[in-house]
Order: C-alpha cells, then structure tokens, then sequence
C-alpha cells in the first residue's frame, strides 16, 4: 500500500468517525414530520410482495395520504427494505441507521470529488468533514423523510466521479461506464428529481476543468451525455403515464406563496430565499423544519433584504464569471451550488414549499469545497488546519442539538415555533402534538396554538387557506365541548356552536378551493378526474351537527365526505350511528353493511353489524361463523337484501368517484355471491 492509498484510507476512517459523532445521538430519535406519513400510513412498504411493488410503480410518493405530483418509487423501495426486509417495522431506529450510512457514504463520495478538485488530501478531508457534520444536513439525515436527498446526493456526486473518471478511460471501458452512468442517474432521479442535475454538472465540469479538450473531445463526452439524458427522458415518460390516471395535484398558498404572487414578486421573494439560504451556510442557529405562510412574506420593490440578497447573489456569480479562467476551482464550487439549488429555488417555476432546510443538503456540499478552497490561501495551512478544525467542532456540536429536536412531533414543533413564530404550519403542528399527547391537559393548549395559526390565515381568500386550521379548531373546540358537559350544560353548548362555527368556514374554504381547482382544470383543457376536498372537514362537521342534534344536516355532511372519500369507512359509521340514534335500525344496518362491504369485512364492521343486527327482527341469521373469518351470510333473506341495497348504493358512489374499477368488484360480488338482481345497479 502506497502512502498516499494509506492516507487516503486513514481519512476515510477520520470522517466516518466524524460524521459518527455528529450524529450519535440520531438514532434514538422517532418519527417526526413526514416520516409517520411515508412509513406508519403507507401499505405499500409492510410486505415485500409483487402487489406492492406494482402499487409503489403505479402511484405517486405521498399516496395514500396526499396528491402532491411526486413520484419517487427508489425512495419508496428503500423504506420497504426497512420495515419488511430489514424487519424494523415501525422501530425508528433502523431508518436512522440506513440515512446515516447513506450520508457517510455521501461524505465519502464528497471527498473523492474534493481531492479530485483540489489535488491535495488534506483539504479535501476538511470540505468533507465539514459538509458531513454542517447542521442544515440534518433535515435530511435526521429526518426520516429526508432518505429522498440523500439517495439523490449519492446518485449526482457518484455519477459525477464516475463521469470524470470516464474521460480518461479508453473507449471500450467509456462506453461501459455510460451504462453504468445510465442506471446510477436513473436511480437518482426516480429517488428524487433534482438529480436532474448530474447532467447540469457534468457541463459544468467539461466548462470548468476541459474547455481546453472539450472542442477536440466532444465524441468521447456524448456516450456519457446521452446516458443521463436518457434518464430524464425515461422519468419523463414513466411519469407521464402513471400521473395520466392520477389526481392533479394542488400547490397550496400556504405551503408556498410565491405560487400566487406575480412574476417579478416571485422571483424577487426567490432571491430573497437564495440570501437567507447562504445567511444558513454561514450561521445556522435559527434551525427549523418549517417556513410556510407567513414566515418568509412576500418581496416587494421595497424589501431590503432582498435588494441585499440580489447583491450578494449578484457579486458571488459576477466573482465566478470573471475569474473562471484564473479560479476553476471557485467557479466550479460556485456553479456546483446554483445548479444544484436551481430546481428548488422556485426561481425556473414554482414548487410545493418555499424553502426548506434539506434543499441545501446537496448544494452545501458546493459551499463546503469553497469555504476550504478560499481557507487555504489566507496564509498558513496550520492555522488554517486549526480554524477549519474549530468550526467542525462548532458545527458538530450544532449538530448534535439540532438532532434532539427530531425526536418526535412535539419536540418538534414546540423546538421549531420559536424560530418561525409566523408559520401557522408549525403552530398547528404543535396543536395536533399536545391533543394526541393528552387531548384532557393539553386541550386549552392545543386550542391557543390553532387560535394562533388561524390568526395568520383568517384574513386570505378562502380558496387559499388551509382547511386543516379550522378543521382542526373544530376538534378541539368540540373536544372542550365534551368536557364541559356536552348538551347538558350551557358552556358545552356555546363550544359545540363554537365548534360548528369555525367548521363551516372550513367548508366554505375547502369549496372555494375545489371550485379554482376545476377551473383551473379547465382552462388547461385538462379532464376533471376527482373531487378536489378535505373529507376530515366533512366528517368533523358531521360530528358536531350530530352532538347538537341535528340529524339532516349531519347526514349530509357524513354522505358529502364519503362522496370525497368512499374507502374512508368512518363515515359510513357515522352515517349509521345518526340513524340508529333517529331509531332508523334498518337504514342503519344497511350503512353498516355498505362499510362491511367496502371493509372487505374488517372484524370492526363485522361485529358492529351483528350487535345491531341482533336487536332488528330477522337478522339474527345475518352473520355466517362458519368460515375462518364472519362474514355476511348470503343465505340469509335479511342480510342478501341489505347487501342488494347497499351495493347498489356503493357502486353509484365510487363510479361518481371515478373508481370505476372497485364499483365493478362491489357489483360483480353483490350479483354472484348474494344474487343481487343486474337490473339494481
């Protein structure tokens, strides 16, 4: 072994150790943000079966909690290597281990890129440490839902080493290398989209590091080039024909603003962004998951710190340009971070958050390499060995910090709010927190905090506020309601109206939005595929009519939501509560039955159903024990016509959903098996 092979090989040790440290105390942290959603509430990931690899390859990232236009089905197989190969199930700790191992393999790719660049190890060693413990990273490793940017990082700088390499190999070992470039960019950017950028950096590279070659040398780059093209060109197609069938998704104002502003405003609040991303390279104290409505507002011609932001931008790209034939190195570290920033810096087009923390996982590492470059010319490489080495150490301990916050939803959000007291995102995040924590001690708390955001929203058109605030309010108000007495006292009664109150504006706001969103559609020449709404508002306002005793309009409520949401088997629970409460027992059983139904008989279903039907005359033969599971008995002349009643209902509610498919099985199952006549439906 040579001794540069066994420096190289002791740095490597040194940053793993490193990144180890910053990190140690991540793995005892749970699921906070997104993490529960992509984990806890996603089916596709708890066996591995060819079911749900064909549902994973066939719906988008978020489903099936949101519509979001996302489709990332590598990072998807990644968590079901987790919970179902792995067997970590819904322990948090081995989806820490798999983000830390990605980011150490990250940190690793980063110094073979730095040394690559700079041509001493040393100081490659230092832009890799301090990449590997800077604490913006930790919205991508600390933070469950962050493995998408850190399959992507590995996928750009991998593909990037691979690519630079491949210049200097002979022409049989280039072209294997393009295929191997040709699935390392693919991964990336069905992991996430921004590795969209490799090919972006490979130019950079060729404009950077071989202009002098490039015009002699453009056969040997075109296998490479046309590999990574081919990547997007297959993302491009994939996603067409998945999202052809899905829902359009909805960007929401409050999650991203600039959505709604106007060109010139938009641009200059994304500048304003660009500023205050540097501002957190420099100095990340002011930490937090989230920055939506109304934490950063929108630039006007006025704004100074986005007349300031623009300068800074401004001199940082006129610096790279002018010196790109002296300084390649500073002009590729410069260019390296606005490529990689570019598709989530809302500048090119408008995207689902504003800013966000883990958008600057791969573009610091840019920041990383020019910060040691521009160290190690001040003057001695000792003391600049010591200060680099100080602001590890600072940033390590930062680190360590920050990762306490992810241990949970209230930890969170409680550690987040104050660093974005604006975001009415964070203070109903902490609302939620303390209700599920103790909805009793918490419930004046979680009322304050949703008070709070509803503050920061109240005044926008209804179509752009959240409708989960006063969904949520309605809860909590209700919850109080309950334990003041309910009906029976006047203080539960004037909270149930309270209740009722700030739920029907979230009905106002949630048909608003879903009557732009048609609109929009059409404008587009685009087919009207789904209802656009919340069920959650629906099925909350069902509840407090409910409480306050009236039937018809709880009815309505429960049957509009189960409209939105057919598979959502709560509201044909409610549904047949309310009729059962009106001592409507039939049409009650019939409720019941149609969520057996839509259940496949779930024992909840199952066992409601034969505790109703055991007070209804001729409906103690309903329920057939002698198979392995109750079922409804389809001998039995009550059961077959109730099962004809609600499948007939059933079938006309997801055809009017656009579920054209489950309509056809509830059908095919009520003629077949219960001899439901074809002329019903």
């Amino acid at each position: 072994m040579t001794p540069a092979v066994r420096t190289n090989w002791w740095i490597a040790a040194a940053l793993c150790a490193i990144t180890l440290v910053a990190y140690a105390n991540s793995f005892g942290m749970g699921f906070a943000l997104d993490a529960p959603f992509m984990v806890l509430k996603d089916p596709r990931i708890r066996t591995a079966s060819a079911e749900n690899l064909s549902l994973i390859l066939h719906q988008e990232y978020w489903w099936p909690s949101f519509v979001s236009g996302l489709y990332r089905p590598v990072t998807i197989v990644s968590f079901l290597l987790n919970y179902a190969i792995l067997g970590n199930g819904e322990n948090a700790a081995g989806y820490h281990w798999v983000n830390f191992l990605l980011h150490l393999g990250n940190v690793w790719l980063m110094f073979a890129l730095s040394r690559r660049l700079i041509g001493r190890s040393w100081p490659a060693f230092f832009a890799a440490a301090l990449w590997a413990v800077h604490p913006v990273g930790t919205d991508a490793v600390t933070n469950i839902a962050g493995r998408a940017d850190l399959l992507a990082a590995m996928a750009v700088l991998g593909g990037l080493l691979l690519y630079v390499r491949s210049l200097d190999m002979p022409d049989r070992r280039r072209k294997i290398a393009a295929i191997a470039l040709f699935a390392i960019a693919t991964a990336g950017v069905f992991s996430k989209e921004n590795a969209a950028v490799l090919l972006g950096l490979m130019l950079l590279w060729d404009v950077g590091f071989g202009i002098g070659e490039l015009r002699q040398g453009v056969l040997r780059r075109v296998p490479a080039w046309a590999a990574v093209s081919a990547s997007l060109v297959l993302l491009w197609w994939v996603r067409r024909l998945v999202f052809q069938v899905l829902p359009s998704p909805v960007f929401r104002f409050g999650e991203n603003p600039i959505v709604r502003a106007g060109f010139w405003a938009a641009r200059l609040t994304a500048i304003k962004v660009i500023g205050m991303d540097l501002w957190l390279l420099v100095c990340p104290l002011r930490l937090t998951c989230d920055r939506s409505y109304n934490q950063i507002p929108l630039a006007g011609w006025s704004d100074p710190v986005a007349w300031l932001a623009l300068a800074v931008v401004a001199a940082v790209l006129a610096f790279a340009l002018a010196r790109h034939r002296q300084d390649r190195l500073i002009f590729f570290a410069a260019g390296f971070f606005g490529i990689t920033l570019l598709p989530t810096s809302n500048l090119l087009f408008p995207i689902g958050s504003i800013m966000a923390e883990r958008f600057l996982y791969l573009p610091s590492a840019g920041f990383a390499i020019a910060v040691v470059a521009l160290a190690y010319r001040l003057g001695s490489e000792r003391l600049t060995a010591v200060a680099l080495t100080d602001v590890i150490v600072l940033f390590t301990a930062r680190t360590l910090a920050r990762n306490l916050a992810w241990k949970d939803d209230l930890t969170l959000a409680a550690t987040d709010v104050r660093v974005a007291p604006q975001d009415f995102k964070l203070h109903l995040n902490l609302a939620t927190a303390l209700f599920k924590q103790d909805p009793v001690r918490n419930i004046d708390r979680a009322i304050q905090e949703s008070e709070t955001a509803w503050d920061t929203v109240r005044s926008l058109p209804p179509e752009w506020i959240p409708t989960a605030i006063p969904t949520a309010q309605g809860v909590y108000y209700g919850a109080k309601g309950d334990l003041m007495g309910g009906m029976l006292t006047a203080q539960g009664r004037a909270l149930y109206q309270k209740a009722l109150a700030v739920l029907l504006l979230a009905r106002e706001a949630d048909s608003a939005a879903g009557k732009e969103h048609d609109e929009a559609l059409r404008a587009h020449a685009k087919p009207i595929t789904t209802r656009l709404g919340d069920p959650q508002v629906y099925w909350n306002l069902g509840m407090v009519y409910a409480r306050l005793g009236r039937s018809a309009e709880a009815l309505e409520a429960y049957r509009y939501g189960r409209d939105l949401s057919p598979d959502s088997v709560a509201f044909y629970r409610g549904i047949s509560i309310v009729y059962s409460a009106n001592g409507d027992q039939d049409r009650a059983a019939v409720a019941l039955v149609e969520e057996t139904l839509v259940s496949r008989n779930a024992p909840p279903a199952i066992l409601a159903l034969r505790e109703l039907y055991g007070k209804i005359p001729g409906g103690s033969c309903a329920i057939d024990y002698t198979g392995s599971q109750p079922v409804l008995d389809a001998t039995c002349p009550r059961a077959r016509n109730d099962v004809c009643q609600a499948s007939a209902d059933l079938v006309q509610v997801f055809r009017e959903a656009r579920q054209t498919d489950r309509a056809r099985e509830i059908k095919q199952t009520a003629t077949q098996r219960y001899a439901c006549p074809a002329g019903a439906f």
